[in-house]
């Protein structure tokens, strides 16, 4: 056995350039060293695409359904039939309910309410209320309190049953005569604030001078 000049161990045997041992072990270390960090990288990149199982927060929340009661209706008929028609009432503070239908985690709800009077006046309000904790393809109803002038006071989250609603609410007994409407527009966002395609709700809801 001999000991070359550069070899940080005894080599045995004729090799004539024992030098290749320890550039091959430098490179090796070199190899590993960028190996590690790539694999590092790599993690954290799969982590924040959410990787470990939560949801993924690029992906929007989508309304599939929305529809609307309110405290008080008044009876149309309709190819022989006898429906509610839920109003507004401009005289006096009443609730305004959006029963909605999602796909996706949401964690923030969004409305826009725009009002059309018959003189052509137009004004639009948007009103945000958040969910307590994200909910996956879910439904809920939420309670907005309208005042006089049909603006939006304030937003609740939940309030009585789609059942329940219709049940409670009162009948109009009089003539109901028509300022104009609130048109409806919802849509969601999921847990990176990512906002989702806009629904607007179909028709307008009527709003009546009085309800006495």
């Amino acid at each position: 056995m001999r000991r070359w000049p550069g070899c940080s161990f005894i080599c045995a045997g004729t090799f004539k350039r024992p030098v290749i041992f320890t550039a091959w072990g430098r490179d090796t270390v070199k190899g590993m060293k960028k190996l590690m960090l790539a694999a590092a990288g790599l993690t954290g990149i799969l982590a924040s695409c959410g990787s470990t199982g939560g949801p993924v927060l690029t992906t929007p929340v989508t309304i599939t359904d929305a529809t609307y009661t309110s405290d008080f209706y008044y009876e149309e008929v309709q190819n022989g039939t006898t429906v509610p028609r839920y109003v507004i009432c401009n005289d006096r503070t009443n609730n305004l309910y959006l029963n909605v239908k999602w796909s996706g985690y949401l964690t923030q709800f969004g409305a826009r309410f725009t009002k059309e009077l018959n003189d052509g006046t137009t004004t639009s309000t948007e009103v945000n209320s958040a969910v307590s904790a994200p909910v996956l393809n879910g439904s809920r109803t939420f309670t907005y309190t309208m005042g006089t002038g049909a603006n939006p006071l304030n937003v609740s989250v939940g309030g009585p049953s789609l059942s329940a609603q219709k049940v409670n609410a009162q009948a109009i007994v009089v003539t109901p005569t028509t300022i104009g409407n609130v048109f409806a527009t919802v849509w969601g966002y999921n847990e990176a604030g990512l906002k989702g395609p806009e629904l607007p709700l179909p028709g307008g809801i009527p709003v009546l001078a009085s309800c006495s």
